[in-house]
């Protein structure tokens, strides 16, 4: 069976994921998360092929926000990711693209920039930014497991540039229109390098505030990543 695979975004942890796995569950989907070390992109993008590395059979790759740079990383050079999926995420060909896509947009006035090299969200606003369509409850709990992270999002500069994933791996981009964290118009502007793309009406938090869609949506492009393995 075709398992999914779910990489959360910057200062989240994997707890974000909870109600579309219970979804996914529900749907006899196998699926797994992970945290990220947030130690810097190089260890997190490790951190999942690590993951990879120990699945038996085909993976349907989702990441979030930040997590669409890890696993376009990740996943770059595997014949066992089948398909990758951008939930409002960052699927860019280099990171000077996601400098000229990005615009400003609330959660860029609230990062708080320490002077131990890391950054994080201005919990009286993380609601505003991440989870303002989410039941109040949900949201609550969601701002207390935001976590730091290393400054910067990108590679290290000495790093070799890796061929991202979605050039050769079929991928589907997910633009949340009602997004305060990463512009609608920013999404759209980085859909274009997929191969579908699909909108949902949800804040930056799809997976906390209709875990239903996302998981309608995962699970059946699990059942045709299955299906196509089946004719092979």
């Amino acid at each position: 069976m075709t398992t999914v695979v779910l990489v959360h975004g910057a200062f989240h942890d994997s707890s974000c994921w909870e109600l579309v796995r219970t979804e996914l569950d529900d749907r006899g989907v196998p699926n797994l998360t992970l945290d990220l070390p947030f130690g810097g992109f190089d260890s997190d993008a490790g951190a999942v092929q690590a993951l990879l590395d120990n699945i038996d059979g085909p993976v349907v790759l989702c990441g979030h926000s930040y997590g669409g740079m890890v696993i376009s990383q990740a996943a770059s050079g595997r014949d066992d990711v089948d398909h990758l999926v951008y939930l409002c995420a960052v699927q860019v060909a280099e990171p000077e693209e996601l400098t000229a896509t990005f615009k400003p947009t609330l959660l860029m006035e609230h990062l708080v920039h320490g002077e131990d090299g890391v950054t994080s969200v201005d919990p009286d606003w993380a609601v505003e930014c991440f989870y303002h369509d989410c039941d109040p409850e949900i949201a609550g709990r969601a701002t207390a497991h935001l976590r730091p992270m290393a400054n910067g999002i990108g590679p290290s500069p000495d790093a070799p540039p890796v061929r991202p994933a979605w050039m050769d791996i079929p991928s589907t981009y997910v633009v949340c229109t009602d997004d305060r964290t990463v512009h609608p118009d920013s999404q759209r502007a980085m859909a274009e390098h997929a191969d579908t793309v699909v909108e949902m009406d949800t804040s930056h938090s799809p997976m906390l505030s209709r875990p239903d869609l996302v998981a309608d949506l995962l699970a059946d492009l699990a059942a045709k990543v299955s299906e196509a393995e089946g004719a092979r």
